[in-house]
């Protein structure tokens, strides 16, 4: 069986990537907080607790087959203030973990998790030859990244390659996110205060990401120094979510549309072009959003610790 480090894995993306590849690779989950509530319930996946923007993995662990770093601040502020933790967070995690692993020939793919935002206003579908317009702090550290990351590969041979996820959401999502904040607020049959929901976004369910970041892995020759947007290859309004999970789920909440005015330099379309994956992979994407909403209406939502 295959080895994986989960960097960040105890995150929300790192949690339910757990969930869904535990039964194909061992896994190695290293993050500075571990959620050992949930990890429990995966006996056959290790933990390592440590910070790596201070700390390196011990020549003790063996090299594993991939590494997936998660590691990150996620943040929607456009706070310039926020630039240094962003960094301590991305940038330095990222030359850790290359210092650790640059000569070893085990390792087959490491993915560096960039962002779609790195594109910025550019028109849509994104794709991936673009000269990026990141237009808030978080999106231009994670540039900073994805360059370093590919510098990596180019000037000395590490498998680096950078996926950009489209907007993704599932189980254990924060509740302060847009799925989770709509479908809490629906459920209580509670006042839903949002912008004019105009703007588009390239939804994808974490299962269905999950099983696109194996068969990236499993094309790992093909993947290393590439970007490869990761998504569904469709944008819908967020509008249209609203009204089909309030429709899904019979809500009587009044939903205030334009209570709450458009962020600085709204991106408006932001469709992810998958075509490299689907050329990378050899596979079709085709993704049905409103199934996946479904499915997580018919679960409970538990709140996350982070």
């Amino acid at each position: 069986m295959k080895t994986i480090y989960l960097i960040g894995g105890s995150g929300f993306i790192g949690k339910n990537m757990v969930r869904c590849l535990h039964n194909q690779y061992k896994i190695l989950v290293v993050d500075k907080f571990i959620d050992s509530d949930y990890l429990q319930h995966f006996p056959d996946v290790d933990t390592l607790q440590l910070d790596l923007a201070t700390e390196m993995i011990p020549n003790t662990y063996s090299t594993p087959d991939f590494i997936i770093n998660l590691a990150s601040i996620v943040t929607a502020e456009r706070d310039l203030g926020l630039f240094d933790g962003m960094i301590q967070s991305n940038l330095r995690v990222l030359l850790q973990l290359y210092e650790r692993f640059a000569n070893e020939t085990q390792l087959k793919l490491f993915i560096q998790f960039g962002s779609s935002e790195e594109y910025g206003a550019l028109g849509s579908p994104f794709t991936e030859t673009m000269r990026e317009q990141p237009n808030s702090p978080y999106a231009l550290v994670k540039q900073l990244t994805t360059n370093t990351a590919l510098m990596l590969h180019q000037n000395y041979g590490f498998p680096a390659a950078v996926v950009r996820p489209g907007n993704l959401f599932g189980p254990l999502q924060h509740n302060s996110k847009f799925i989770p904040y709509v479908l809490n607020t629906l459920h209580r049959n509670e006042v839903l205060n949002v912008t004019p929901c105009e703007q588009k976004r390239d939804f994808i369910f974490v299962d269905d990401f999950s099983a696109l970041i194996e068969l990236v892995l499993q094309n790992y020759t093909n993947a290393a120094g590439q970007v490869i947007n990761v998504s569904s290859g469709e944008s819908t309004s967020l509008k249209s979510i609203i009204e089909h999970c309030k429709l899904q789920i019979g809500s009587k909440s009044i939903i205030n549309y334009g209570a709450i005015p458009y962020r600085e330099n709204e991106v408006m379309d932001l469709k992810c072009d998958v075509a490299k994956l689907e050329h990378l992979t050899n596979t079709k994407i085709k993704l049905n959003i409103k199934e996946c909403l479904n499915e997580l209406i018919k679960q409970s939502i538990p709140s996350m610790q982070r």
